[in-house]
């Protein structure tokens, strides 16, 4: 059972929306670009398991996809969790294409036409992750049970050689396709159940609970203000900006693509990156609209919580409900 469903974390939707919204010559917009699609690929590597996930006995398994947990050394972040009454298995996923190659040092190397490149190995990675998850359950009172990890490459056509044939080496890394049949043959190996069904539920809700989401500081890593944002509505289409909004529509003035609701992202962004309280004139401004009865009736459409009375009356931003 998907407790947790897959869904793109807040960070990746704060790091695409700077990228989109920093102005074009500003030093840092090539740089916040790649770290935005960096986020997306890695996320598309976690997704790419969803499918695989739900041939799992519901019954048995409770899945959670991105649980970030506070800890003495600040927070651990686990890509895909598993719990079962026999046994938990962390997930880290890796999205990298070509030639991977782990050696004796330690070290993950992508060959690439003729180049070498080096990775922070994920068995380390994985093992770190172990180790705080195991001592987090030990802070909470939870029973001791086996904590099993893999570390899964999600590209098909990515090659995996274990240069020095280390077994811990195989039995951990692995392409997607062979994760059934190694959740089976965990299965298989924990036949005691060490939790009762109470106590896992238990542990779900703690883990949700204490979940706390990944907050992107792009703008100020890279000292970019609010004010520097570029602004309006982009086209869906060809992504010129600003769309001008005229009886209820939004026209590309490049393209002349026409949208209804091609504001709804723009909205999303400034609660992403602003705040997620905004008034008629910070819209107004934001989407680059004249007109203040048409702003708010843009607002009141999407049926926020409103705060306030009158000129003093804000709007909550649900990013959630305007990106489904």
């Amino acid at each position: 059972m998907f407790v947790k469903p897959f869904k793109v974390p807040k960070h990746i939707l704060q790091a695409e929306a700077l990228a989109k919204r920093t102005p074009l010559l500003h030093p840092s917009k090539e740089k916040i670009r790649a770290k935005a699609k960096n986020l997306r690929t890695g996320y598309r590597g976690e997704q790419s398991l969803d499918f695989l996930l739900s041939f799992l006995p519901e019954q048995e398994f409770l899945i959670f996809h991105y649980i970030r947990i506070p800890d003495k050394q600040g927070h651990f972040q686990i890509d895909i969790l598993l719990l079962s009454l026999k046994f938990f298995l962390i997930i880290e996923v890796k999205n990298i294409y070509d030639n991977m190659h782990f050696d004796g040092m330690g070290q993950a190397i992508r060959y690439k036409n003729d180049e070498i490149e080096v990775f922070t190995n994920p068995l380390d990675q994985v093992n770190l992750q172990h180790r705080r998850f195991l001592e987090w359950l030990r802070k909470h009172d939870f029973p001791p049970i086996p904590i099993e990890k893999i570390v899964v490459y999600s590209q098909d056509d990515t090659f995996l050689k274990n240069i020095i044939n280390d077994q811990i080496i195989s039995e951990i890394v692995m392409h997607k396709e062979k994760v059934l049949q190694k959740i089976e043959k965990l299965s298989d190996t924990h036949r005691t159940s060490c939790f009762d069904e109470d106590q896992l539920m238990e542990l779900s809700f703690r883990l949700l609970e204490e979940h706390e989401p990944e907050e992107y500081e792009g703008m100020k890593r890279n000292n970019i203000s609010s004010e520097e944002l570029v602004k309006g509505v982009f086209c869906p289409e060809c992504g010129t900006v600003p769309m001008k909004c005229k009886a209820g529509k939004w026209r590309c003035i490049s393209c002349d693509a026409v949208s209804r609701n091609a504001y709804l992202q723009e909205l999303a962004d400034y609660a992403l990156l602003i705040r997620e309280y905004i008034n008629n004139r910070e819209a107004r401004e934001f989407l680059q609209i004249e007109s203040g009865s048409i702003t708010r009736k843009l607002l009141q459409k999407e049926d926020f919580e409103k705060v306030g009375k009158g000129s003093g009356m804000r709007y909550k931003i649900n990013v959630e409900k305007l990106l489904e």
